[in-house]
């Protein structure tokens, strides 16, 4: 389990082929349990708390090396809390090189929570990545704008991420800290192609369509090539063989005239 805090803590462990689960401290007072079926391992948690929200990693450790699966990221949701946390998702396709602008919207109807708030980023770690929940440093700069109403106080929080790369790809999370709680938003997921959008923008329709045209007719071309090759190799084969079939039967004749030649002599 990774926490908050980024660090990793084991909750249990068992032996491959064995039943028996050993249970770390903190973690051995009923609420988790794990059930092994055929090659699958469950974790429950009963009666989950706050402090349960974290990342859940199940780790293998297989002649010395150890790996990690991608991870599952648990969020509670307090029932009737005074504050919701919602991100918008990202509609337009994003390239390297471009910059994306991420918006979270956090909706509080608690007066003594109003304007004594604040947001953050994190970024849920890819598979290659260690694993764990990384706070993006670069996005610490963001823009707030809050607006009240007679029931409630709707602030939007804007950060902008530049000049991306491959990295960068993952799931955003916007957490808010209100009244001494941590909540987090349900994230923004980003997909970022290897293609740099500038590349893409500055293409001309009409020169693929003579790229294109010029690669079939190169095509066309290669192909007329190799039919001509082939036919005069074909001719080359049949001169070849009618010269060869001329010499061996004079050689014949000759052999058979000498034989006949040699025995008229004897006889005489």
């Amino acid at each position: 389990m990774s926490a908050i805090d980024l660090t990793l803590q084991i909750i249990s462990k068992i032996y491959i082929y064995m039943t028996k689960v050993d249970f770390a401290d903190g973690y051995n007072d009923g609420r988790f349990n794990v059930t092994i079926s055929t090659g699958i391992y469950h974790l429950h948690i009963s009666l989950t708390k706050k402090e349960d929200i974290a990342t859940y990693f199940c780790g293998v450790i297989t002649l010395g090396e150890l790996d990690f699966g991608p991870g599952t990221f648990l969020m509670l949701n307090e029932a009737h809390t005074s504050t919701t946390v919602l991100q918008e998702p990202i509609s337009d396709k994003v390239h390297i090189g471009d910059n994306i602008t991420l918006t979270c919207r956090v909706q509080m109807v608690d007066k003594k929570c109003k304007g004594a708030h604040h947001a953050y980023w994190f970024r849920e770690a890819a598979e290659e990545s260690s694993p764990g929940i990384i706070y993006t440093d670069d996005m610490k700069k963001h823009e707030e704008i809050c607006k009240d109403d007679s029931t409630a106080q709707t602030c939007i929080y804007t950060s902008t991420k530049r000049n991306l790369s491959l990295s960068d790809a993952g799931t955003y999370y916007c957490a808010v800290l209100a009244c001494g709680k941590i909540m987090f938003g349900n994230g923004t997921s980003l997909e970022i192609s290897s293609i740099p959008g500038k590349v893409l923008n500055s293409i001309n329709p009409l020169f693929l369509i003579l790229v294109l045209s010029n690669i079939i007719s190169m095509l066309i071309m290669i192909l007329l090539v190799a039919v001509i090759f082939l036919y005069q190799v074909g001719d080359a084969d049949a001169l070849t063989y009618t010269s060869v079939s001329f010499r061996s039967k004079g050689a014949k004749q000759h052999i058979i005239s000498q034989h006949t030649d040699v025995y008229s002599q004897i006889r005489s």
